[in-house]
């Protein structure tokens, strides 16, 4: 299968940050809590905070699981930055500090 065209926006180490990115969240959605279980549906993905595939700072990636970040990304092409205007997420606070406090 011809990988997507935006794939290829994503650096050659991706696979070795994504599973960085899980393994600091404990293999746990950042956004409801559960468990990295794909014969679920709970598969565990790292979402892009501003949607740049290739911004791979810790302070812009997320583990979340694909219902979430599907979920995410529906309501962003919905309403855009809005959607975080008057309820962040804890996760989306606490990339904003360590953002704030990285060089």
């Amino acid at each position: 299968m011809p990988m997507r065209p935006r794939r290829t926006l994503y650096p050659p180490d991706w696979e070795a940050i994504a599973t960085r990115i899980k393994a600091a969240a404990d293999w746990r959605c950042e956004q409801c809590g559960h468990v990295h279980e794909p014969e679920t549906g709970y598969t565990l993905t790292v979402h892009h905070i501003d949607g740049e595939p290739g911004n791979n700072a810790d302070w812009n990636l997320v583990a979340l699981c694909q219902r979430c970040h599907l979920g995410l990304h529906g309501r962003k092409r919905m309403i855009r930055q809005l959607m975080f205007a008057f309820a962040k997420p804890a996760w989306l606070k606490r990339r904003e500090r360590q953002r704030a406090n990285s060089p």
